[in-house]
């Protein structure tokens, strides 16, 4: 008899232990808070690093560093999750705006600089790491970095890093996200190999790295079959495996290759049949524009602007119906639009500026009711611009900005 009374009350003192945790964790009163030996990780890596405005005000000696700003942890593990370090600001009128940030108008008074301490090589469950749009003055990325092998998010873009960039990176193998873009004119590979570890890579922008010795960049790149958006403008480009027989990253949406003058029109390009937006700006495309662009009626951006291009434009271009952003300016086009090109019902930016079109834009107005924006200048367009809109008030309705000056136009 007294066992089993013992056996009840243990029996009453387990249940009422699960039911205060189970209460706990419904009314979310259960504390949790972030690991000591990383909080003085935290702490080791804010004292390497020259803060200005005081960004990290908020990381103190003691107290719980889940709550300091840029941190995110666990909720139910406490381990540090995140580290966002990115300069978030952006000026109007002198004051920072957190909420809304263009690269070219971050606020460079908030950008952390020094060193990287490796001390967060302890943050052992570290997935997301960005440093995006600090100055780190040109010293190269970490090497240990490639160390942090949770990682499934990277941003360093336009952080300041300069150098060779570290083979080490091609140890994060479950990267999803990595964003290299430079703003340092140092920053180069010297071989591109270790990108190809990167299976589970669904963005990379390289934009601005010297990748002119990595003569097999295509071949490197064919091997992660998950991407979706690469973006490598001003790399300088070599030669871009002309013979390659097959693409294996047929799920790319996004391929911005502009400002490479020795990029071409590679024969495999055009197999890229998926692609949503396609940018060629500045890549010095000559004669007419390229038939192959055909085989690509998924695209919702096409930019072939700043080149040599000195066709008309084809009645089969016009067959682009899903077309939003269209951009022809700075090429040498001629002739008269076609009345086709009324077919773009999705366009909604449309770019003929600096070329030497001529004739009337009467067919430009006709179908496109969703057109917000129009630049027309310097062509030898005529005619009279205000019955246009009287007779297509679609068009007209919808413009928000509209560009017409050095043509021969008239009210």
């Amino acid at each position: 008899m007294e066992n089993s009374s013992h056996l009840l009350v243990f029996l009453i003192a387990i249940a009422s232990l699960c039911s205060t945790i189970t209460i706990s964790f419904c009314n979310g009163t259960v504390n949790v808070f972030c690991k000591e030996s990383e909080r003085q990780a935290l702490l080791g890596f804010k004292r390497d690093l020259k803060d200005p405005m005081n960004r990290l005000s908020s990381w103190k000696g003691s107290g719980d560093c889940c709550s300091w700003t840029g941190i995110s942890c666990d909720n139910l593990t406490g381990h540090v999750r995140e580290l966002h370090f990115g300069n978030p600001f952006k000026t109007i009128f002198g004051i920072p705006d957190p909420f809304d940030i263009y690269p070219e108008e971050a606020d460079w008074r908030y950008a952390l600089s020094g060193k990287i301490n490796p001390s967060l090589l302890h943050l052992n469950y570290l997935n997301h790491l960005n440093l995006s749009y600090n100055d780190f003055e040109g010293i190269p990325i970490p090497s240990f970095i490639g160390s942090l092998k949770n990682l499934t998010y990277l941003d360093l873009s336009q952080a300041g890093f300069g150098g060779v960039i570290p083979y080490q990176l091609g140890n994060l193998s479950n990267l999803h996200y990595l964003n290299l873009l430079s703003n340092y004119p140092t920053m180069k590979v010297n071989n591109l190999q270790w990108v190809s570890s990167l299976v589970l890579l669904q963005f990379l922008d390289m934009s601005w790295v010297n990748l002119s010795k990595a003569y097999n960049w295509v071949d490197v790149l064919n091997m992660l079959p998950s991407l979706m958006e690469l973006r490598l403008s001003g790399c300088e480009l070599g030669h871009s495996s002309p013979h390659l027989s097959m693409i294996n990253f047929t799920s790319l949406a996004i391929f911005d290759v502009s400002d490479n003058e020795n990029f071409g029109l590679p024969r495999w390009l055009f197999s890229l049949t998926n692609l949503d937006s396609l940018y060629l700006s500045s890549t010095f495309l000559g004669g007419p524009i390229p038939y192959g662009l055909t085989s690509m009626t998924r695209l919702r951006i096409l930019d072939l602007s700043s080149n040599l291009l000195n066709s008309t434009i084809p009645e089969w271009l016009c067959g682009f119906d899903r077309l939003e952003s269209f951009d022809l300016s700075v090429n040498e086009l001629k002739g008269t639009i076609p009345s086709a090109i009324g077919n773009f019902t999705s366009i909604i930016s449309l770019n003929l500026e600096a070329n030497q079109f001529e004739g009337k834009i009467d067919h430009l107005l006709r179908d496109l009711c969703r057109l917000r924006e129009l630049w027309l200048g310097y062509n030898k367009f005529s005619g009279t611009m205000f019955e246009s809109f009287e007779r297509f008030p679609c068009a007209a309705n919808s413009l928000e900005q509209l560009w017409l000056s050095d043509n021969q136009l008239h009210d």
